[in-house]
């Protein structure tokens, strides 16, 4: 009797165990649709009170924010963004948009 209910016990147990979804680490993410361009960017985080911006995309171009600041962390986005371009459509093209600015279409944030 008391081999069966051991045996029933780890069943339970591994039943439980495979009912609870993995998060690898993961935090669940916003995505929020915007139209703002990267001159007013600092602003509209501010604005909105915007936390934990975890990815930035400009169209086709995604990127994940790494830095101690958002302002820093945008500071390294533009410069990747600016060597994408330069790569994509050239130098001249990608520094005029650089120095006009571009317009950011997505902003993803973890909660």
């Amino acid at each position: 009797m008391k081999k069966y209910v051991f045996m029933l016990g780890i069943i339970m147990m591994s039943l439980l165990v495979l009912s609870i979804k993995p998060s690898y680490g993961m935090e669940v993410i916003n995505t929020k649709e915007v139209n703002v361009y990267s001159t007013d960017f600092l602003n509209y985080v501010k604005e909105n009170n915007l936390h934990n911006i975890k990815r930035i995309c400009v169209e086709e171009y995604c990127d994940t924010l790494r830095g101690s600041s958002i302002s820093k962390s945008f500071e390294r986005f533009m410069k990747n963004y600016k060597e994408y371009l330069i790569d994509k459509v050239g130098e001249e093209q990608a520094i005029a948009s650089y120095v006009k600015g571009f317009v950011i279409t997505k902003i993803e944030t973890l909660e």
